[in-house]
């Protein structure tokens, strides 16, 4: 019997190559829809599998003998959001990986429903080596972030454009809930990003009576401001205290676009105890601004109004029925996890002994609704917008772009 010649089984491989793309994005959206494991994740899922189907087939339309490399590169892509996905089909990570999107979900869809924005896409949360939690917004640069390099330069240009914001949580908070608490902080810069806020907030500066030299210097600072003010909304003087513990062991000036370390505390103090603002008080003066009057992109709400989660405001009797053996009985995500904090804070060894974090994470998890979330299925502007980015993607793949 004569074998394949090497062309025929070159052939064979590449269309494996090609056919494994398809396949695995198929077992992905069963995964994701209706009661199957990551139905929380369906628009998301179905964004990525839009962006990889469309960037494929306008790849297949090249010579067969230029597909392997820009396909390798397309690999490269997907592995930054599977290795992501699949960690929540891991036991030992399911759990704390599910609790922090529903942290994230319950600080973001206010603000997205307020907003009328429901094309958007929410952030994922996922575990990352940096040592403190931070943020990135879609269309961002995600190159730095991948496991390893990818293989053309084109590749390296493909990786500007993130279908959707995410949110990096170190490894280490896998094993210390309240941590989390300073998820709500970067969703308030995603909630900044999405909802367009920058231009408002900023006229909001200006009219908060500063100084102009002050307002500059503000200005620097505004939108990390702005997301310890949605965090202090959602978790209340929780937040606060997870914060201040963190910040023990900052610089005392200011770094980079963070307020010097007591002027951050107290733009989260002027938060939960509102008063009129002394003429030498800046930060309350800032927090007064941004939170007094309505913003036009949320229907004329104000912020506290649309991000607040009263539940929070006073979590010491909850924290005290978890301290006792008992459940929170929070009714909110957030409520739940600003409790934990709460009783971290005035007892961390009863905390341990009693087990708090499994059984805030199991309390959280059983105030998830069954079904997908309210961003469902993907909306059609937000797999256009990924439709969009795998037509880029492929053109930046293409051999004859990198030639350019």
């Amino acid at each position: 019997m004569t074998g394949a010649d090497y062309q025929q089984r070159s052939q064979a491989r590449l269309g494996h190559l090609a056919e494994s793309l398809n396949r695995e994005t198929a077992r992905w959206e069963e995964a994701a829809e209706e009661g199957e494991p990551l139905e929380k994740h369906h628009s998301q899922v179905f964004c990525l599998t839009r962006l990889l189907q469309t960037s494929l087939e306008d790849l297949s339309k090249l010579p067969r003998t230029e597909l392997t490399e820009p396909i390798l590169d397309l690999h490269h892509v997907w592995d930054f959001f599977r290795s992501k996905l699949i960690l929540r089909c891991l036991p030992q990570y399911r759990d704390f990986l599910d609790t922090a999107d529903e942290l994230a979900w319950a600080c973001y869809q206010p603000a997205l429903s307020a907003a009328g924005l429901p094309s958007t896409v929410p952030p994922l949360v996922f575990l990352n080596r940096d040592a403190v939690p931070f943020a990135v917004a879609r269309g961002s640069d995600y190159r730095e972030f991948l496991p390893s390099g990818v293989r053309t330069r084109s590749g390296a240009e493909a990786v500007h454009r993130l279908p959707f914001p995410i949110i990096g949580v170190p490894w280490h908070q896998t094993e210390h809930l309240p941590g989390l608490l300073a998820v709500t902080h970067e969703v308030g810069h995603h909630i900044e990003d999405d909802c367009e806020l920058t231009a408002a907030l900023e006229a909001r500066l200006r009219g908060s009576g500063l100084p102009a030299s002050q307002q500059t210097v503000w200005r620097g600072w505004l939108g990390e401001v702005f997301a310890d003010v949605c965090a202090c909304l959602a978790c209340g003087p929780a937040y606060v205290e997870t914060l201040s513990d963190a910040l023990v062991t900052a610089p005392v000036q200011a770094v980079g676009a963070y307020p010097p370390r007591d002027l951050r505390l107290r733009v989260c103090r002027a938060v939960l105890e509102p008063t009129e603002p002394n003429p030498p008080d800046e930060a309350a003066a800032v927090v007064q601004a941004l939170t007094t009057g309505g913003y036009a992109e949320f229907g004329d709400q104000t912020l506290p109004t649309v991000l607040r989660c009263t539940e929070s405001l006073n979590t010491k009797l909850a924290a005290g029925y978890l301290l006792a053996g008992l459940p929170s009985q929070a009714r909110d995500a957030r409520a739940a996890l600003a409790a934990a904090a709460t009783a971290f804070t005035q007892d961390p060894a009863r905390y341990d002994d009693l087990c708090v974090e499994p059984r805030v994470t199991h309390e959280v998890l059983a105030l998830r609704p069954d079904g997908l979330r309210a961003v469902q299925p993907a909306p059609p502007a937000a797999t256009d917008r990924a439709a969009t980015v795998g037509h880029l993607l492929a053109e930046l793949l293409s051999p004859r772009t990198a030639e350019r």
